[in-house]
């Protein structure tokens, strides 16, 4: 079975969206051992330096047998684990676990 990882923010300041990549969101660590902890508290820091709202997510992606209808197989995402975490001048307003991005996060994608 493969693991996919998807970890990303971005901020929302006053001169425009900037994106933040995954290697400066993990700093050093690897992406099964990120928690949401985690997550939230990068989103909280940059947030509160930047005095502005931060949308961060992580999406974890498990890969394997599938079956379909016509009796074979397909090799497909089996299960999913979404972790939405949005900060505003360094509070926490809202962190959600969903197994599907939902709408909340297309508005910023």
């Amino acid at each position: 079975m493969d693991i996919e990882y998807n970890i990303s923010a971005r901020i929302l300041a006053k001169g425009g969206t900037v994106k933040i990549p995954a290697d400066e969101i993990l700093g050093g660590v690897r992406p099964a051992d990120f928690t949401a902890d985690a997550l939230a508290a990068y989103c909280c820091e940059v947030s509160s330096r930047n005095a502005c709202k931060v949308y961060a997510w992580l999406d974890r992606e498990e890969y394997g047998n599938a079956n379909v209808f016509n009796g074979g197989s397909d090799y497909e995402v089996v299960n999913e684990e979404c972790i939405l975490v949005i900060c505003e001048n360094g509070e926490e307003i809202l962190r959600e676990r969903t197994n599907h991005w939902n709408g909340k996060i297309n508005e910023i994608l």
